[in-house]
């Protein structure tokens, strides 16, 4: 693999999530109607590196493209137009980024980095929004998924996109393991429950995952009426750290912990204030790890968030404490400037 190439793209996903989409594309079986999905590709590192392991798979051939998926614009004032201008600054492509209508667009600057791949037409990018995007009339061997982390979004592509997958494709969920990833860990939680997917590694944030099962209709009706039964559906938070446990993850000990942290997330945010507090203890009691990073998260979420229940912040700051071995009559805002600094 051509690192270079690839590092010299800005983007989030980490070097051994690159490592892994090329050697998955270079060994992954391809068959005459077969092709390549990517969601969310940003500046294109990631499309970078699928289209590097195609062109080296030995059984690639001309008609297997990757079709890629981004809307290729966000708000100015939205949360990812920091990120965005950060990214074109790193890469020295500002010129490149549109301001229109109060908006950026980095269509220019994607085009900038994949042209060799587009030109030879093994790239097909499609601006889309998510929920009008449609796949084209080929059969999944891969699917790489970078979108937003909200299920109504991700419904999009389990109604339209996984029916036409086949078994034995590689799905991959970038962004698994995160704290506000909730409404994506529960919906693969289910898949895996019901078979319809099983795991198969870990690479930073990202979940691979192999399909056992082409999702019919009924199964993603069964999938969304779990989603809508709050009690039910948040049990799949622990199939999904079970699920995890069995397979050698990378470096388990700071991503597993994100899927409790996105458990006591959703809790809280659906109200469940108390199931939220008893989720930490437990987490504790188990004798889970409970790593300073980890701290700072639930620090920041706490100053965030944590408002109207008065016993949560108590078991948080009480956690922190007896986990750093601190006196517990520590003044919060020494707290504060010991976990900001560490």
């Amino acid at each position: 693999m051509n690192f270079v190439e690839a590092n010299n793209i800005p983007g989030m996903i980490e070097l051994v999530e690159r490592s892994m989409l090329y050697s998955t594309l270079k060994s992954i079986p391809l068959e005459k109607n077969d092709c390549i999905i990517e969601f969310g590709p940003f500046f294109g590192r990631s499309t970078n590196c699928i289209a590097q392991g195609l062109v080296a798979n030995d059984n690639y051939f001309d008609n297997c493209k990757i079709y890629t998926y981004d809307s290729f614009q966000c708000d100015e004032q939205g949360w990812f137009a920091p990120h965005v201008l950060g990214a074109a600054k790193t890469g020295n492509v500002e010129k490149l980024i549109k301001h229109e209508d109060k908006k950026i667009d980095f269509e220019r600057v994607f085009v900038h980095y994949l042209r060799p791949y587009i030109d030879s037409k093994t790239i097909n990018y499609i601006r889309s929004e998510l929920n009008v995007s449609v796949p084209p009339n080929k059969t999944i061997a891969f699917m790489h998924i970078d979108a937003p982390k909200y299920y109504e979004e991700l419904k999009v592509i389990l109604n339209k996109f996984f029916p036409k997958t086949k078994i034995g494709s590689v799905v991959i969920f970038q962004d698994f393991f995160y704290q506000w990833s909730a409404t994506l860990i529960l919906p693969v939680a289910i898949l895996i429950e019901k078979k319809i997917i099983s795991i198969e590694q870990s690479a930073a944030s990202s979940l691979v995952c192999r399909v056992l099962k082409i999702p019919s209709k009924n199964d993603i009706i069964d999938l969304d009426k779990i989603m809508q039964d709050e009690n039910q559906s948040q049990d799949y938070f622990d199939v999904a750290i079970s699920s995890c446990k069995k397979i050698k993850l990378d470096r388990p000990e700071a991503f597993l912990p994100k899927i409790t942290l996105a458990k006591i997330q959703w809790q809280y945010s659906k109200g469940y204030f108390n199931e939220s507090r008893k989720t930490i203890v437990k987490y504790i009691r188990d004798g889970n790890p409970f790593q300073l990073k980890l701290l700072v998260f639930f620090w920041s979420y706490w100053e965030m968030d944590f408002q109207s229940d008065i016993y949560l912040k108590k078991t948080i700051v009480m956690m922190i404490l007896l986990n750093l071995q601190m006196p517990v009559n520590l003044k919060l805002s020494d707290l504060k400037i010991y976990i900001s600094r560490t």
